[in-house]
């Protein structure tokens, strides 16, 4: 069983406008943040999220690794911290609370997170309150402007949740998390914008 949340009236694919130049249905794509939620054997919920953020890739992927404040984009993180670094691996720590109704929950997660810049990001879990959470963050450049980012993952919790909560409360801080991402992505590359082209990093 698969369900479709989307907050664009039609479902669009990133393939429809392939580093098209701006036009009237690209305006219309750059609207688009999809999320698709799908039941996998075994309990794993599957979902996929795809944004258009209105800054180059290189600015998304400033917001997507700065480990030590993934909590201001997540929601329901309390702590994040970057605990280890080696080249393009990353370990990090996360605490959050999953709360519903009379159901209180600390979570505590560490995770292995496998950079390919610009473009990727792998992660899995290694050890914490979910059986299964592992993922992808992909970033496509989108006409000279922009950047659509597409969230990849497989959660199973190793707390008992009834499905249609637990999918609910992924999908509305799924949103949140995405659309506070765009916000700050988006503000960065105005003020890089701004910035002579000797101090842009």
């Amino acid at each position: 069983m698969q369900l479709i949340f989307s907050l664009y009236p039609r479902l669009c694919k990133a393939e429809e406008f392939p580093q098209a130049q701006p036009s009237e249905a690209a305006r219309e794509y750059e609207k688009l943040l999809e999320i698709d939620l799908s039941k996998m054997p075994d309990g794993v919920t599957g979902m996929k999220s795809t944004v258009y953020i209105n800054a180059l890739p290189v600015t998304v992927w400033k917001v997507l690794t700065d480990y030590n404040n993934l909590k201001r984009y997540i929601p329901r993180m309390t702590e994040s911290d970057l605990v280890e670094e080696n080249g393009d691996l990353k370990v990090i720590a996360l605490i959050g609370e999953f709360r519903v109704l009379f159901f209180k929950k600390t979570i505590r997660l560490s995770i292995n997170m496998h950079e390919t810049y610009p473009s990727r990001i792998d992660y899995e879990k290694i050890s914490g309150d979910f059986e299964i959470y592992r993922g992808s963050w992909i970033l496509q450049a989108y006409s000279s402007k922009g950047t659509i980012l597409t969230y990849k993952s497989e959660i199973k919790p190793s707390f008992v949740a009834p499905d249609f909560i637990f999918q609910g409360v992924l999908k509305k801080d799924m949103v949140a998390g995405l659309t506070a991402l765009k916000a700050e992505a988006e503000r960065l590359q105005v003020i890089d914008s701004g910035k002579p082209a000797d101090q842009k990093k």
